[in-house]
């Protein structure tokens, strides 16, 4: 199913249609360096885990002598054996418990640079998006002044306004024309950043930007704020406590062997056993103290991690809910602008009630509303990707 989803993505590139969030989602998990290193960083630590608790193998030994007897032929010794260390009751079973969730414990850490990876690639998506919008509002601005300003050179052409109006038109439109190239490249550079970033070399390919995400933080899942951080924390720290229960064992092990040696006069069979005796060393007390202070520790930087988490998750929601008031009343403000005040304004200046001074200052502070409106939404969306990654919640499309 992955590999339909990917070839289908690659014939949207192919045909260049737009390209949309999910699509590039997709070509992360499936060729990003940062998506296939972890997934491999992951195998990586998992084998090891099972080759550094996999069964002791067998010890085979073997020996030799050639030995000369008094008054007898010579004749060759030898012995061999096989021994082999086994550990009791259950412990390499909760030592791979231990080991396998300081694992978990660390693959949760890696899903966390995901989600902070993927959530700086929708916010550059949205920046882009953004930008691009404000480019195309500018334009169609631009143009409409281009066509005023196609009508005062036919008026000045038959006196009805001075040179002086006219040159402050042209200089006026020379401004908006600069402004509007410097929106083009801004465009283009944010788009380029986000390609880069993505590792899609096909620049012609446009954004679809349809999929903007909604103006809302999406708080169904407030139970899980944290979640990943929360449970790695909690991995490592029933980790120390079975590693403090594991070090309380008086025998740990026991290592059996089998022998056979041939000597001159005689065939000797053997068995051997040996047990270490913890308790004669204070080795694993240390190591149980060890690990009841790393528990302690581990107890306490979740106490901080959840402080400071929430310290700023609070801050960023509030911040979010500002900009959002402040998108809302520029909103507003363009509306009221445009339905109410401007059309008496360009009606005035037509009649002559107003200079052109007057008109060019009402157009520059709707202008200057437009833009002031994109770059609060732009400031929205880097501070709503930016609360979704200290949440931890991955943002629904």
């Amino acid at each position: 199913m992955r590999n339909l989803l990917f070839l289908s993505l690659l014939a949207s590139y192919a045909i260049a249609s737009p390209l949309t969030l999910q699509q590039i989602e997709q070509k992360l998990e499936h060729s990003h360096p940062l998506y296939l290193s972890i997934e491999s960083q992951k195998e990586a630590n998992s084998a090891k885990i099972r080759a550094e608790h996999a069964t002791e193998p067998f010890v085979l030994s073997a020996g030799g002598a050639q030995a000369k007897p008094d008054g007898a032929e010579d004749e060759f010794e030898y012995s061999a054996g096989v021994g082999k260390t086994f550990l009791l009751g259950n412990q390499r079973a909760q030592s791979l418990t231990i080991a396998t969730l300081n694992l978990q414990a660390d693959a949760l850490e890696l899903e966390k640079r995901l989600l902070e990876f993927s959530n700086a690639i929708k916010a550059d998506y949205h920046q882009s998006c953004l930008m691009r919008e404000q480019s195309v509002v500018f334009e169609q601005s631009y143009h409409e002044f281009e066509k005023l300003y196609a009508k005062k050179q036919k008026a000045y052409k038959y006196k009805e306004i001075s040179k002086k109006e006219l040159l402050q038109l042209k200089i006026e439109k020379a401004d908006l024309k600069q402004k509007l190239q410097n929106f083009k490249a801004k465009e283009s550079i944010l788009k380029q950043t986000l390609f880069d970033a993505i590792g899609l070399t096909e620049n012609k390919v446009e954004l679809s930007c349809a999929d903007l995400h909604p103006m809302i933080f999406n708080e169904d899942d407030s139970d899980k704020v944290f979640a990943l951080s929360t449970e790695a924390l909690d991995k490592q720290i029933l980790g120390a406590k079975k590693s403090a229960n594991l070090y309380s064992r008086s025998f740990e092990s026991i290592d059996l062997s089998v022998g056979f040696d041939k000597e001159i006069d005689m065939k000797r069979y053997g068995v051997g056993v040996s047990l270490p005796l913890s308790f004669s060393s204070k080795a694993n007390e240390y190591k149980k103290i060890s690990a009841l202070h790393q528990q302690k520790a581990l107890k306490l930087q979740k106490q901080h991690m959840l402080i400071e988490k929430n310290r700023k998750f609070k801050q960023l929601k509030a911040k979010l809910e500002n900009e959002k008031n402040l998108i809302t009343m520029t909103a507003e403000s363009i509306t009221s602008f445009k339905m109410d005040l401007l059309p008496l304004i360009e009606k005035s200046y037509q009649f002559g009630e107003s200079s052109v001074v007057e008109y060019l200052l009402s157009k520059q502070k709707l202008w200057q509303l437009q833009e002031r409106l994109s770059e609060y939404k732009k400031t929205y969306y880097k501070t709503l990707f930016e609360l979704y990654t200290v949440a931890e919640i991955k943002e629904k499309e």
